[in-house]
């Protein structure tokens, strides 16, 4: 299985991709094994934090060698619950041992997702400070930041090196010049997710206006992206 993940990040680079992501969030294969409510294995992929922690850094290593760690970061969720993935109360001794050994493989980045917008717990600020405080490459925090000031307070405090910024930008394709601008955002419709409409794909992800009431074709921003 590990071998999969390798040869998919070996054919992406081929295909011209800078890096690679690992999906340890979300209640993906990656998580699954970190949870004990999902892993029940009694092997030395089971039990203790760092049996439950030992595939995903097998992985993340094995990709890492492959491809170059400077090519690799890997996504995570804790107090997430995806896949009704219940909590466990070693949740922040798992992330804060994968956060100390994923600096040791020295991935490029390490991206922190927090739920909360979609109903699940927020994450402890210091569950992000101890991590920050282990994984000292770049960290990135993304979950619900839809406003210039949430986006600044998280840099310029430290918590993180980068935001990222998922949903929103599907419902605003001129998200930046809105956060700009001052100017309200968009909802994004979630039915329209991963599923075509009778237009295709087009429906829900190519047909939402600017905030000018334009056709989202007629955007040319005037920022470098």
């Amino acid at each position: 299985m590990r071998d999969e993940f390798v040869h998919s990040a070996k054919l992406a680079i081929e295909a011209g991709f800078d890096g690679v992501e690992l999906h340890g969030a979300n209640g993906y294969l990656l998580e699954q094994f970190l949870n004990p409510n999902s892993n029940q294995r009694t092997d030395e992929y089971g039990g203790s934090v760092k049996n439950r922690a030992r595939f995903v850094l097998e992985v993340t290593k094995a990709v890492a060698d492959a491809i170059g760690a400077e090519r690799t970061g890997i996504r995570l969720s804790p107090w997430g619950m995806a896949s009704d993935m219940a909590h466990y109360p070693e949740i922040d001794e798992t992330y804060a041992y994968l956060a100390e050994e994923l600096q040791k493989i020295g991935v490029v980045y390490l991206h922190l997702v927090d739920h909360e917008s979609m109903g699940a717990p927020a994450v402890p600020a210091q569950t992000v400070a101890t991590i920050r405080e282990k994984f000292t490459n770049t960290l990135i925090l993304s979950g619900g930041y839809t406003t210039l000031e949430a986006i600044d307070e998280a840099l310029e405090s430290g918590r993180a090196d980068l935001v990222a910024v998922g949903r929103p930008f599907i419902a605003n394709p001129d998200f930046v010049e809105r956060l700009k601008s001052g100017a309200p955002l968009a909802e994004a419709d979630q039915a329209t997710f991963y599923a075509p409409g009778p237009n295709g794909f087009a429906d829900g992800y190519t047909d939402y206006p600017m905030a000018d009431g334009q056709p989202a074709g007629t955007f040319s921003p005037s920022y470098q992206a």
